[in-house]
């Protein structure tokens, strides 16, 4: 049994947009961009609703200077190693 990828902190925020809300994106840190890809092929998901869209993500990075990572959003699996269905 692991952590859910997804859970929130008490202000709302889950481990993705806390990841991109940090300064270090788009400064070099390899640690930012390989913990964003680990979230990712974990199935972490982007929440639109709440501002925290897979769009405001990519901009952010681009605005960054990350292309690595926006580049990595915008791909057709957005980083994750399968497609997620829903089964129900």
């Amino acid at each position: 049994l692991g952590a859910d990828v997804n859970s929130r902190d008490s202000a709302g925020f889950t481990a993705i947009s806390m990841t991109f809300s940090s300064s270090k994106i788009g400064s070099g840190f390899v640690s930012v961009s390989e913990g964003i890809r680990l979230l990712l092929s974990w199935g972490a998901s982007f929440f639109p609703g709440d501002g925290h869209s897979r769009e405001s993500h990519i901009s952010s990075a681009t605005k960054r200077g990350a292309h690595d990572i926006a580049n990595l959003l915008a791909s057709e699996l957005g980083g994750r190693r399968c497609e997620i269905v829903s089964l129900t």
